[in-house]
């Protein structure tokens, strides 16, 4: 960071007071970025809609977004979730406000009929954000794969319409 902003270490330092001070600065850089990428895209939606426009530009943004390796929240989770401080709250606040705009959008379709009747608005976001970080995982270790990423659309589109009740899904179709 110090040579890419032509600072000194110790200039750097300087500037942030603490390595902690550091590490919570770029995490709010990157929350800058994935609202950027991820829910700025879905701003003017609503219900379904919302929710399929979020799941795909995550998918998107773990693909082939702006870090090297994928999701920076998937990885910084990785790396702090077992370490109390400052840092890990802020992963913690982070994680809070994704899962609460997948919530919020699982329940706004709910309200507007969307979903299919006895659909659990709380298990749908949980799957949206469990398939977001099975396709940031499985994009990741196939890197250079385009068939990964693929999958993991298909799969965003085939859950979006399976829970809209659009379609029944059996073995052999595909959306």
């Amino acid at each position: 960071l110090a040579k890419a902003t032509s600072m000194s270490k110790s200039g750097l330092f300087a500037h942030f007071r603490s390595k902690e001070a550091l590490q919570i600065a770029i995490i709010d850089e990157a929350e800058r970025i994935f609202r950027q990428l991820v829910i700025e895209p879905a701003r003017d939606q609503n219900g379904l809609q919302r929710l399929g426009t979020l799941l795909r530009c995550y998918v998107d943004y773990c693909a082939s977004g702006p870090f090297d390796g994928g999701c920076f929240f998937a990885a910084a989770a990785h790396e702090f979730d077992g370490r109390p401080g400052q840092v890990r709250d802020r992963l913690v606040a982070f994680a809070d406000a994704w899962c609460g705009e997948l919530r919020s959008s699982a329940r706004d379709a709910a309200q507007r009929g969307e979903l299919a009747p006895g659909v659990d608005p709380a298990l749908v976001a949980f799957e949206v954000l469990s398939l977001g970080l099975a396709g940031n995982f499985y994009s990741q270790l196939l890197v250079g794969r385009p068939a990964a990423v693929q999958l993991a659309r298909d799969a965003a589109n085939r859950m979006i319409a399976r829970y809209s009740g659009v379609q029944r899904l059996g073995a052999n179709s595909s959306t």
